[in-house]
């Protein structure tokens, strides 16, 4: 399944690609940007409605596939050291 058809499984609306970010790491993957619009006339969601879908994301997101949970988290952590987050 693609980022963009993830986005839209976990609730979010109007998500499309932005652009390249120009940061590739290899051949094969490539750095995007994505965002995602709110309609004319939507209602504004609630914070805890905001966190709900954020966690069904995050869990679609960290769910095994190819990858399992383990390594995808070691992923994100060396992502953020490399960009130079504190852990």
């Amino acid at each position: 399944m693609d980022f963009l058809a993830l986005m839209k499984e976990a609730g979010f609306g109007g998500a499309e690609m932005a652009g390249d970010t120009g940061f590739n790491s290899s051949a094969v993957t490539k750095g995007t940007m994505f965002r995602a619009k709110k309609g004319i006339g939507e209602k504004a969601m609630s914070v805890e409605d905001g966190l709900k879908k954020y966690r069904e994301f995050f869990e679609m997101a960290y769910a095994d596939g190819a990858l399992d949970r383990k390594m995808k988290h070691l992923v994100a952590l060396g992502a953020s050291l490399g960009a130079g987050c504190e852990p």
